[in-house]
């Protein structure tokens, strides 16, 4: 008789996950433990679990837009990209990217309500290659500035006020 998938699974993973697999084995819902498993292993391990910020962090799952800005704080407009937002603090902000962010000094767009933004100049301090072909990428905030989103928010309802749209 084959193993299950759980049972090889509890054979190979750190103690404490082989009694969330074990506990799993049998169990009339496998979708539901296999992914309890799976949140488990990422649980588990010796630097994910300690906490070193003086600040809470709070998930922030949204998108955000990051503008590079030149030596004189000049917002590089043309260089925004989009990045999906991971954690956000009082004091600092990380996010995912597909690849490092280049410059140091840049502004990160946060949309508040419709049409509405808040600008923080920001230093970014690190950047780590996550994996699925991710940047995690951080830093702290210097600064509100005013976002270069708002002037594309404000173009677009000229357009559309000129258009009659």
């Amino acid at each position: 008789m084959c193993p299950s998938a759980l049972e090889v699974l509890a054979s190979i993973v750190p103690p404490s996950l082989s009694q969330v697999a074990a506990s799993a084995m049998g169990h009339p819902d496998p979708v539901g433990s296999s992914i309890r498993v799976a949140l488990a292993a990422k649980q588990t391990g010796s630097r994910t679990n300690i906490e070193r910020r003086r600040e809470p962090r709070y998930p922030y799952p949204y998108p955000i837009y990051i503008t590079p800005v030149d030596r004189d704080l000049v917002p590089l407009a043309n260089e925004t990209v989009s990045v999906l937002g991971k954690h956000l603090s009082e004091h600092g902000l990380d996010f995912y990217h597909r690849e490092p962010i280049a410059h140091r000094r840049v502004i990160a767009s946060l949309a508040l309500c419709e049409g509405d933004w808040l600008g923080l100049l920001m230093d970014l301090t690190w950047c780590r290659f996550k994996g699925q072909g991710l940047y995690d990428n951080g830093g702290r905030f210097i600064s509100v500035t005013r976002s270069p989103m708002l002037s594309v928010h404000e173009g677009l309802k000229t357009i559309r006020a000129e258009s009659g749209t």
